[in-house]
């Protein structure tokens, strides 16, 4: 059984596809091939050297017989394997013709670090979840880093130093000892904890709230309303104080 997860990465745009090798790898995926033009990457699907494959939409030749709609189309008739659509096209229209092929995420461009890494993983797990215990497809490793865009930059955030999670519409703000910011990621919490976490990190959390969770580690007192920690004070409702005491005491 292989250790890695082989992606297949059929981008036209060099720097793009680039940007998405070094993202890919520092995940702890390995990229078998890099195509640039239709021709190439039907060859690469033909070969089936992969696990999962990130294809572009538009290839040059706009979205119409020579687009990564077709290039799909055709990996569907040969394997069974996830697909991640990356376009710069949000329109309806082009979303709706995506969602058709039933991929397992449809990102826009500029492409996030943290996004990227989410649709990989849950794409992974999601196939899994759907297929024989003995496909060749094997779970992702879950590095003990996450990067993340800030403004204009890519942080590297390493999961021991994160104690909050906060849930705020569609984004998971994340609060490390590293930085004096938060770190947005555009996932659900139950996401980012089941998904994106590695398993040794989960269990310093505990729930503070519906749309909050904390490192056990950080806090120092907990009253009937508030609990005081490291970084500031939370509010604290009854059955959250119980549920700390039982994690902390047992």
């Amino acid at each position: 059984m292989q250790s890695q997860i082989n992606v297949l990465i059929i981008e036209d745009e060099a720097l793009i596809a680039a940007s998405l090798q070094l993202m890919l790898q520092s995940f702890g995926y390995c990229i078998t091939d890099v195509c640039y033009s239709y021709e190439t990457a039907l060859q690469a699907i033909d070969s089936g050297n992969f696990d999962l494959v990130l294809t572009d939409i538009n290839l040059g030749d706009g979205i119409g017989h020579r687009s990564g709609f077709e290039l799909m189309r055709h990996l569907k008739t040969h394997m069974q394997c996830p697909f991640i659509f990356l376009t710069a096209f949000d329109d309806p229209d082009t979303i709706q013709r995506a969602v058709a092929f039933r991929p397992s995420a449809y990102l826009t461009k500029p492409i996030n670090a943290a996004n990227l890494y989410a649709s990989v993983q849950i794409a992974v797990e999601n196939f899994l979840q759907q297929q024989p215990s003995d496909v060749r497809l094997v779970r992702p490793p879950h590095p003990d880093y996450i990067y993340a865009k800030v403004g204009k930059r890519i942080v590297k955030v390493l999961w021991a130093e994160v104690y909050c999670l906060e849930s705020v519409k569609n984004y998971v703000l994340l609060r490390s000892q590293g930085f004096n910011f938060t770190i947005p990621i555009r996932s659900s919490l139950v996401q980012v904890v089941d998904e994106m976490m590695p398993p040794d990190q989960r269990g310093r959390f505990v729930r503070i709230s519906r749309n909050m969770a904390i490192d056990k580690k950080i806090v120092r007192s907990i009253s009937d309303v508030e609990i005081q920690t490291l970084y500031g004070n939370f509010p604290c409702s009854a059955e959250i104080r119980r549920t700390l005491l039982v994690e902390l005491l047992y």
